[in-house]
């Protein structure tokens, strides 16, 4: 099934996320494989070079995002810093030169991977617009602790989840300034801060084998969940041969002589001061450990520590050195979760944000791991978990593997492009 005249769409994520960047080029890919064009809306950022290397058109806007907006970004994400995500004066010129450039374009629809801006700049310029989500679930079955006081402690649980949950799917948080610019326009206004996530379609990067570990938590038709989309091609031709040879060859010779080894991963956006306190800790115990640091260490951050520990920047396959240990210590984020499901091996995860938390909530509900405290972390309670759960290996290990059995494959990027491919040969019926 290929689109007539072979339609061109416009893919706009946000190239200062790594995950983003990374499942939109992938389904961009995978769209043109099947016989459509696409083109790339860029405001600059680190990443933009994995649509370069795939020698995708790039329109690029001004104002550039630089590197103090990322930090700020993902701090307000994580709640260590209050205010806005974007600044009142550049966020309207970022959305004018938006839709100037969206209907210079002539695309036929945009499809957004977790960008704000392109929410209402596609609604001003009366584009379709797909959005590709992590859609991790309707609500969560515990207070992430990013939202926890000293006086919230003192309520029971199941008060404060449903006050909770109706906030979340409520809040205004951060869209006065969005919703400011859609009435300057006359378009109607957004209800809730999570509808700068959805679109006219929305298509979600998980699958309902995961999701449904607990009622109520799909948010969309079944056939809107397309499941999740691994980035590992994307880094396949980053480094020689000869190079990742050598690197295997090191983890292989690093995990001997030791009866259980743990990866410690936390992809590219972790948290600094927690990665450096879990090493620490590890470093006090028996166990091997492999810890991948990406950037979220510079060279001359890392810490002196025991042989029982190896450090190191990148490897050569993350999913491949999940299957190599007994135990994986992440953070939430959706691609590290998955990669760690299909491995078929125990978790203990330190959620960053609420969506990292409730990608994890779907761990520990299937019974493949544990969730600790990013914000009371406590050596002796991480010692006591990566303990409990090789006490009770079997179990944790059996659940694990269970759920890596009920997995789809990874194939969501092949089939958000089909299905943008039937919302394509379909425009007029659904959008009218």
């Amino acid at each position: 099934m290929k689109p007539e005249n072979s339609p061109v769409i416009g893919f706009f994520p946000l190239f200062f996320n790594l995950s983003e960047t990374g499942r939109a080029v992938l389904i961009a890919k995978r769209y043109q494989e099947l016989g459509g064009k696409a083109v790339f809306f860029s405001h600059g950022g680190e990443y933009d070079q994995f649509v370069k290397n795939s020698r995708f058109d790039v329109i690029k806007m001004e104002p550039f995002f630089i590197a103090d907006f990322y930090t700020r970004y993902f701090r307000i994400a994580r709640g260590e810093q209050k205010g806005d995500l974007y600044i009142d004066s550049f966020l309207r010129e970022a959305v004018d030169n938006e839709v100037k450039a969206l209907k210079e374009s002539e695309i036929q629809l945009l499809v957004s991977t977790n960008n704000e801006l392109a929410a209402v700049s596609a609604r001003i310029a009366k584009i379709p617009l797909i959005a590709v989500t992590t859609a991790p679930g309707m609500c969560h079955y515990a207070i992430p602790e990013m939202y926890e006081n000293k006086f919230t402690r003192l309520f029971p649980q199941w008060i404060k989840i449903k006050v909770f949950n109706w906030i979340m799917n409520n809040t205004k948080t951060h869209l006065k300034p969005f919703n400011a610019l859609l009435k300057k326009h006359n378009v109607k206004l957004l209800k809730s801060s999570l509808d700068l996530y959805y679109g006219d379609i929305t298509l979600a990067t998980n699958f309902l084998e995961f999701i449904d570990v607990f009622p109520h938590q799909r948010q969309f038709p079944a056939k809107n969940y397309v499941g999740i989309i691994l980035l590992e091609e994307l880094f396949q031709n980053s480094f020689l041969q000869n190079q990742n040879e050598v690197m295997n060859q090191k983890i292989e010779n690093h995990l001997k002589g030791s009866e259980k080894h743990i990866l410690l991963s936390m992809g590219s956006s972790g948290d600094k001061t927690l990665f450096l306190k879990i090493l620490r800790e590890l470093d006090t115990m028996p166990y091997k450990v492999i810890a991948v640091y990406a950037n979220i260490l510079q060279e001359d951050e890392l810490p002196n520590l025991g042989e029982n520990i190896m450090l190191t920047k990148y490897v050569p396959s993350i999913a491949q050195l999940h299957r190599m240990v007994d135990l994986s210590i992440i953070h939430g984020g959706q691609g590290t979760v998955y990669a760690a499901a299909y491995s078929g091996k125990p978790i203990i995860g330190y959620p960053m944000q609420f969506e990292q938390h409730l990608n994890l909530e779907k761990m520990v509900g299937h019974g493949a791991g544990l969730m600790l405290s990013k914000r009371y972390f406590e050596g002796a309670k991480l010692t006591e978990s990566i303990k409990y759960i090789f006490d009770d290996y079997s179990h944790f290990l059996g659940n694990a593997q269970l759920l890596s059995k009920r997995l789809p494959q990874p194939e969501g990027d092949q089939k958000a492009a089909e299905r943008i491919i039937e919302i394509v040969l379909n425009q007029k019926n659904i959008f009218g």
